[in-house]
């Protein structure tokens, strides 16, 4: 059965971008934000405002959420007011948020006993990528179910991934993360190495994105890292918050990750700073520190 219909909840920096996605597809979506703003900026474009997640949910052949950490995720669905109360056998919900893989597989078999499809299906892409529709979607759960949302997934992202059972794509987000967090790592090594050698700043980007170091965090992140621009692209907080679920899921598993660690403790130094609203690669700041500083050229970027 084709879906029409779709809940959103949350309409923040990944959601807005996916509803507007939706909405020009042709899809019938109603949404709700605790920002009052974000709703009303996407009801122009012809999402249907709702007043509360229960109203986003009620009557909604599939519901998304996309939110800030797994707390409020619960809260969201199992809370006072939460949207359990209102959904129904045979309706889907996908939560692209960012969690604990032990936690959503447990929510999915308690959605299973209300006969609710709670699928997991974090997003791999920032706030920029999602824009651009530029995102892959990894899809945990029945896969009868992932055949029926993929439809829906491909008109926002750019691919969409069934990784298995509910868990395995909350799993999968995190060793992607990990990477990605060992890649930026890197990037931010290599780039105070060549400020602090006087290397032309314009030259080093350009070397790296060409060859064999180069990578998707340089080439979109790396010019802006080299003129000191920490605008977010994906901010600190966040990173921090999903580098300790690597790290968490790490330690269940008894996997070790002494990299990850290492990098989350620049992490924390750059959060006792108070630069968690700056992008994640602020960590730069304290390799510049320990260098002695390091020098810009002026309109280099």
């Amino acid at each position: 059965m084709t879906i029409k219909k779709v809940g959103f909840i949350g309409l923040g920096a990944m959601g807005t971008p996916m509803t507007k996605f939706l909405l020009k597809a042709g899809y019938d979506v109603k949404g709700y934000d605790v920002e009052k703003k974000r709703v009303s900026a996407l009801a122009k474009l012809g999402l249907k405002p709702a007043k509360s997640a229960r109203e986003a949910a009620k009557g909604r052949e599939l519901v998304m959420m996309s939110l800030p950490n797994w707390d409020i995720v619960e809260a969201v669905v199992e809370g006072k007011d939460g949207i359990s109360g209102v959904l129904r056998k045979g309706q889907i919900v996908m939560d692209c948020t960012t969690v604990p893989p032990s936690a959503t597989r447990a929510m999915a078999q308690r959605m299973e006993k209300k006969g609710v499809h709670w699928m997991d299906v974090p997003v791999s892409g920032a706030a920029n990528q999602a824009k651009l529709g530029n995102m892959v979607f990894m899809v945990g759960g029945k896969k009868t179910i992932f055949n029926r949302i993929k439809p829906v997934l491909d008109q926002v992202g750019k691919k969409t991934v069934y990784a298995g059972k509910s868990g395995d794509a909350a799993m999968l987000k995190l060793v992607v993360n990990h990477t990605l967090f060992l890649n930026q790592a890197a990037a931010v090594e290599g780039l105070t190495l060549g400020l602090k050698a006087g290397l032309d700043a314009e030259v080093v980007w350009d070397t790296l994105i060409s060859g064999a170091a180069g990578s998707d965090v340089i080439k979109a992140r790396g010019q802006d890292m080299l003129a000191g621009d920490f605008k977010p692209k994906g901010a600190l907080w966040i990173s921090i918050k999903d580098l300790t679920l690597a790290l968490d899921s790490a330690k269940e598993l008894g996997v070790m990750l002494p990299m990850g660690g290492l990098y989350k403790q620049f992490m924390l130094g750059a959060h006792h700073r108070g630069w968690d609203n700056k992008d994640a690669t602020v960590v730069m700041r304290l390799y510049e520190e320990l260098a002695g500083g390091v020098k810009r050229k002026a309109g280099k970027k």
